[in-house]
């Protein structure tokens, strides 16, 4: 291990976190977990993606948490970072393909 990674770690020793079960319906706990279990399995501390980010420990930490207020660039700039991505998925497509006449609009 190099002088700057053990500096950087302070010495502290990551405990890698559980996977959450992906196939179940999204929520914004589960995106959480994702993060954190993600982030430990890389052995990085909150705040070597802090720095690394830009963006405050505090924030860092409500993303683990699964705060919904915070700004969702900063969610997506950790997720990127971490090598983690979603897709979008409408489960109603027959919506996308009706044509709506001039009548039905009151």
């Amino acid at each position: 291990m190099s002088d700057t990674l053990s500096k950087k770690t302070l010495g502290r020793v990551v405990k890698r976190t559980e996977m959450p079960e992906l196939s179940k319906p999204f929520s914004p706990m589960q995106l959480a977990k994702a993060i954190t279990a993600k982030r430990t399995g890389m052995k990085l501390t909150l705040m070597d993606v802090s720095h690394a980010l830009a963006i405050s420990k505090p924030t860092l930490i409500k993303i683990e948490k699964g705060d919904v207020t915070v700004q969702l660039h900063n969610v997506l700039k950790v997720m990127e970072y971490l090598g983690l991505s979603f897709s979008l998925v409408s489960d109603d497509i027959a919506h996308s393909n009706e044509e709506v006449s001039d009548e039905q609009w009151y």
